[in-house]
């Protein structure tokens, strides 16, 4: 399926009784702009409502330079003035009648909505993601869509995890709520306040909220590792593929071996702690995308995955110096890099099976073989 088809199709799902089809016309309920276009969209635009549309577009997350801020303050503006009706030129249109996820959110949210859709990257755990609008432009909410298993399984844990953290209290960290989680026309709809995020809050991507991860983690527990709920998921990880599971069991045998007995600090991590799921605001931490959360793993890999992911790579072993900000070094840190090795294998393991995860196979290989080439090194 093209770019532009894959969109269309998600779109049709939100609109279950009307037509949706590429072209120009007159008649449309809604009418969306491909940015930049249908060949390589990032997004989709409400046509037609300038205000919208440049809400949708003010989003600054940790992972953008100021050069980036710029621009997209001045396409905000170019789009509030109406030029993006002009320039955008490829059109989804959407015609005909019934009930529609605009309708569904404008009466769980007793406003009139209008939104813009996001699809993300093809994968397995690739799902619409819309943005909630007044028809001025007012931010009412995030919605994540559930369309597949795997999506919905996503989201309700993500509806599970933030419901825990509504009964915790932070100072220089922000979540979401959850405003909804229910079904409808066949569809998980996981309904999410909207974070604040301005072009000003400008910090080097580099700079990892150490204190806001420390705040994330809690209060502690210690145990051997061989006896925690952590090391349980790795005893029987179903794989597709025969060879890499057994290399997968040669790996965790040699981990239990060397580390089983060691004592091991556990707390929450978020999961996916990178800058695009974050953004500084007035001091404090807005972090969302809570899917991958879990309230018992070592204390630490939250530091270690946003390191990996803004310049480590997937082919080199974590330096575990990198964990001596949250006072763990030697031994200690040795073995909560070699643990966040491995749970970030099993993730992408499992994830890159079937037809969906063709695009994730090559990462989960190479984690993988760094993970067979290092396990149980003794530290």
């Amino acid at each position: 399926m093209s770019s532009g088809a894959a969109w269309a199709d998600a779109v049709a799902r939100l609109w279950p009784d009307a037509e949706v089809g590429t072209g120009s016309g007159t008649g449309a309920v809604r009418e969306f702009a491909f940015l930049p276009n249908a060949e390589r969209p990032r997004l989709l635009l409400p046509a037609g409502v300038p205000a919208a549309a440049a809400g949708a577009l003010r989003r600054y997350s940790h992972d953008l330079g100021a050069r980036q801020r710029v621009t997209r303050v001045l396409t905000t503006a170019a789009v509030r003035a109406g030029l993006a009706d002009r320039a955008l030129r490829d059109r989804l249109l959407v015609t005909g009648a019934g009930e529609s996820v605009e309708d569904r959110l404008g009466a769980l949210l007793g406003r009139p909505v209008v939104v813009s859709v996001g699809l993300g990257s093809e994968r397995a755990n690739r799902k619409p993601i819309l943005h909630a609008l007044t028809p001025r432009g007012e931010p009412l909410a995030f919605v994540k869509v559930g369309d597949s298993p795997m999506a919905r399984e996503l989201i309700t844990g993500e509806a599970a995890a933030l419901g825990r953290l509504a009964e915790r209290s932070f100072h220089g960290l922000r979540v979401p709520q959850v405003l909804h989680h229910g079904e409808w026309r066949g569809l998980d709809l996981l309904v999410l306040s909207p974070l604040p995020t301005g072009p000003l809050s400008f910090r080097s991507r580099r700079d990892a909220p150490v204190a806001a991860m420390r705040e994330l983690i809690g209060e502690t527990r210690r145990g051997p590792l061989a006896e925690s709920g952590f090391w349980s998921r790795f005893g029987d990880v179903p794989l597709e593929d025969l060879d890499q599971g057994k290399r997968l069991a040669d790996a965790v045998g040699r981990i239990g071996e060397t580390y089983g007995g060691d004592e091991v600090e556990f707390g929450a991590w978020h999961g996916d702690w990178t800058p695009w799921n974050m953004a500084w605001h007035r001091g404090a931490v807005q972090l969302w995308d809570w899917e991958r959360y879990d309230p018992e793993v070592p204390a630490g890999l939250d530091l270690l995955h946003y390191r990996l992911q803004t310049g480590g790579g997937y082919d080199t072993w974590p330096d575990p110096a990198i964990l001596a900000p949250l006072g763990q070094t030697g031994r200690t840190a040795a073995i909560t890099t070699e643990l966040y090795v491995l749970e970030l294998t099993r993730r992408y393991l499992v994830a890159a099976q079937g037809d969906l995860g063709t695009p994730l196979r090559a990462q989960a290989t190479t984690l993988l073989d760094l993970l067979y080439a290092n396990a149980g090194r003794t530290a």
